[in-house]
């Protein structure tokens, strides 16, 4: 049977992580879900609280080429607190000759330190930065401890002057009927893909106490007629790429190979 390529599959052939827990916090996380679900964290509060800590066998491994791009981090972000070990990790695996895309809900001290030291590399880092809405209040519901728009936007700006290559995550989806102004925004500043997915299991993954009509209006934002109207807005736009959340609903071809990112 043909492997399903889905999830951090459609970006990379291998994903690499260094912390435990998140101090972003998001309701959604499906890393947090996960570690709750199998033992590995008491409890949904624990993450990115009690259960914080950095992996050091993991900043310390020794990296070997690995044939496709390689993601960092997944199940955590890089955040000042872990700063400096997480660019240990992101020095070994560029060392080691890989292609690299750092994925992040971007702190503007963190991308500014990463462009700074790893210049010399530029032309195999692909930075692609989450930023789900512009309005500060629903990112500061869904993602509570993350950065506000206007930071992620700064670091956005920030890799572009600075000659990287840039994308953006918009999975999940956090203002569906926004979604336009929300990519008019950031496309100037993108050398690559804008990609739009929706906020998978968002019942089942939500944190305890998320409100009821906010898993409701993230519902009502991704449903088909929903996913229709996102994609007859940009489906023109030539960097713009969909998530397999979003094709299975619009009938596009699946990504067949892992880490193609098409």
């Amino acid at each position: 049977m043909a492997e399903r390529i889905s999830g951090t599959k459609e970006w990379s052939v291998e994903s690499v992580n260094c912390v435990l827990g998140c101090p972003h916090r998001c309701r959604y996380c499906y890393a947090a879900a996960r570690a709750v679900k199998f033992g590995q964290c008491p409890n949904r509060e624990a993450w990115g609280a009690n259960y914080h800590r950095l992996r050091p066998e993991e900043v310390r491994r020794h990296r070997k080429p690995v044939d496709g791009r390689v993601m960092f981090p997944t199940t955590h972000d890089i955040t000042p607190d872990f700063l400096n070990p997480c660019m240990e990790v992101i020095e070994n695996l560029l060392r080691a000759g890989n292609d690299l895309l750092i994925v992040s809900k971007p702190h503007f001290d963190c991308i500014r330190a990463i462009c700074g030291r790893f210049a010399t590399y530029r032309g195999t880092i692909l930075f692609r930065f989450t930023i789900g809405a512009m309005d500060d209040s629903i990112l500061g519901y869904w993602e509570p401890s993350a950065p506000t728009f206007a930071e992620r936007l700064q670091c956005l700006q920030y890799a572009h002057a600075a000659g990287y290559a840039t994308s953006v995550s918009l999975e999940p989806l956090l203002d569906a009927g926004n979604v336009r102004p929300l990519f008019d925004a950031l496309e100037p500043y993108v050398t690559d893909t804008i990609w739009i997915g929706k906020m998978n299991d968002a019942r089942r993954r939500a944190a305890p106490g998320t409100s009821a009509l906010a898993i409701a209006r993230i519902e009502a934002g991704q449903t088909d007629e929903a996913v229709r109207r996102v994609y007859e807005q940009l489906k023109d736009e030539p960097k713009v790429r969909w998530k397999e959340s979003y094709k299975a609903v619009l009938g596009l071809e699946l990504a067949s190979v892992a880490g193609l990112d098409v």
